[in-house]
């Protein structure tokens, strides 16, 4: 065991800018980076953090003083990996979005008719992986044989199998943010990509998944690939063991195969920091703008403009609600912030133009019956998951989904939540929710949404108690240093 820790991750804490008195540093939105800046500062060891950057002013490295000054704002140490911008569109678009994205969350028959042409395999070899082995190289520069590295998400998945082939036993874990997809889902890749996508994973000692559900299609895919799978029993810790062929052998060593142990780490959404930020005067004044009529009902939508959020067939539900239940006109309104996402991808502009078109005819059948909030303001968000009757979580599949954890934190209306299976929240949450099944059921989405306006107030207080007692006391630390003593563990 090291007194060092190493984690690795598609975004940085901050965005660089200037240089030297003129250095400004600004704070990274997104769920993921604030998780683990919160876990970074916790853990009580030196950390290091690596992410690839393709920006002019990070690619040109920092100097020893703008780095400690850095390092004193942050509480750790932070290395941008440079990339060139080429390497970095086609290895997060092409690649990440337009590949992995797609087929971890089981969006092909979402997007299959938006007349995009499919991206360039060779992206894979070409950008990808480059970005992969650029972070791992800087990983393997700026630690020790011992470090212990914490890899996050699929951007990086390749990440573990060149710093395997550089240090062939440096401990290495690697946590899949994100759901993980059939074999048949995975199979649509080109045969090179899922092959080398899936390598990499195995290097590591350990991969991490949000649910069960999503270690055992990582098991399926690793078998129908050829790997030998040992599988724990139900409800078993860790979930499984795979065996695959070693990256790397040390000189001298006859070992060709190596384990990786498949394990499940569900993110929490951070309690402390919630409650604090929803304290903030920016989130009291959008509480006074949005506040809806006490004589309504307010179904909230919290989400990016992403196929995999399904905000289309959420839309179309509360049509088919309305339409179907006069009595309810002009007594339920609905608040979408939603924030737009990835609009450089021909597949996320075609939907959110179909979102606008639907939210409009909405609105012309229904009057006011829609607000429909568009950009990224954390206070806005905040401030409506104070204030919903009915909170809608109903994405096609999602690996956690942080909303549906923070809604029930910050909720002051006992509301209710219509939480669709797809999400790895369902775990925890979906004994205490309108369970959707089928998210991409219109019609089941609409009769979740109608039997959660309707549910007696005693039973939307019981159901609103459990939830929030399901997801209170959060901890980002707890759950970084969970993963850190089990992969030591295996050494």
């Amino acid at each position: 065991m090291t007194d060092t820790l190493a984690i690795a991750s598609d975004r940085g804490p901050v965005t660089l800018s200037g240089a030297g008195p003129r250095l400004r540093m600004e704070r990274r939105p997104g769920s993921v980076t604030a998780l683990l800046d919160t876990a970074a500062r916790g853990i009580p060891r030196r950390t290091l953090w690596v992410a690839p950057s393709d920006a002019e002013s990070e690619r040109d490295g920092l100097d020893a003083a703008d780095h400690a000054r850095l390092t004193r704002h942050l509480g750790y140490d932070y290395t941008p990996a440079p990339v060139s911008e080429r390497h970095y569109r086609e290895y997060y678009d092409d690649v990440g979005v337009r590949m992995l994205w797609l087929a971890l969350h089981g969006l092909w028959p979402d997007i299959a008719d938006t007349g995009a042409p499919p991206p360039d395999p060779t992206a894979f070899t070409r950008s990808y992986q480059q970005v992969n082995r650029t972070v791992a190289e800087s990983i393997v520069r700026q630690t020790g044989p011992g470090t212990p590295v914490l890899v996050q998400d699929y951007q990086l998945a390749t990440a573990p199998w060149f710093i395997r082939v550089l240090r062939p036993r440096q401990p290495i874990g690697l946590f899949l943010h994100t759901p993980f997809s059939t074999p048949e889902e995975l199979g649509k890749l080109h045969p090179s990509v899922t092959g080398a996508f899936l390598d990499g994973i195995l290097a590591a000692d350990l991969v991490g998944f949000q649910s069960p559900r999503w270690a055992a299609n990582f098991l399926d895919c690793c078998e129908s690939w050829g790997h030998r799978v040992d599988r724990g029993t139900p409800g078993s810790h860790p979930i499984g063991v795979v065996e695959s062929t070693c990256p790397a052998r040390p000189t001298g060593s006859a070992r060709t195969t190596r384990t990786t142990t498949v394990s499940c780490h569900p993110v929490p959404a951070d309690s402390a920091l919630l409650t604090a930020n929803a304290q903030r005067p920016g989130v009291a004044a959008w509480e006074r703008e949005l506040a809806p009529d006490p004589a309504l009902q307010h179904i909230v939508k919290v989400d990016r403009i992403d196929p995999s959020k399904n905000v289309l067939r959420g839309l179309e539900a509360y049509g088919i609600v309305l339409e179907r239940s006069p009595a309810l006109r002009g007594r339920v309104t609905m608040t979408a912030c939603l924030t737009p996402s990835r609009e450089r991808i021909p597949e996320y502009r075609a939907h959110a133009e179909r979102i606008r078109h639907l939210a409009a005819r909405l609105n012309q059948r229904f009057p006011g019956c829609l607000d429909i909030r568009l950009g990224h303001d954390v206070s806005r968000c905040l401030a409506v998951l104070k204030s919903y009757d009915v909170l809608l979580v109903n994405p096609v599949r999602d690996g956690m989904n942080l909303v549906s954890q923070e809604g029930p934190l910050l909720n002051t209306r006992h509301g209710a939540l219509v939480l669709s299976r797809g999400a790895g929240s369902s775990d925890l949450l979906g004994a205490h929710a309108e369970s959707l099944h089928d998210p991409r059921d219109v019609e089941a989405t609409a009769r979740a949404l109608h039997n959660a306006l309707t549910l007696p107030f005693a039973e939307r207080e019981r159901r609103a108690s459990r939830l929030r007692a399901a997801v209170a006391g959060g901890d980002p630390v707890h759950w970084l240093a969970g993963q850190l003593q089990e992969l030591e563990g295996l050494l």
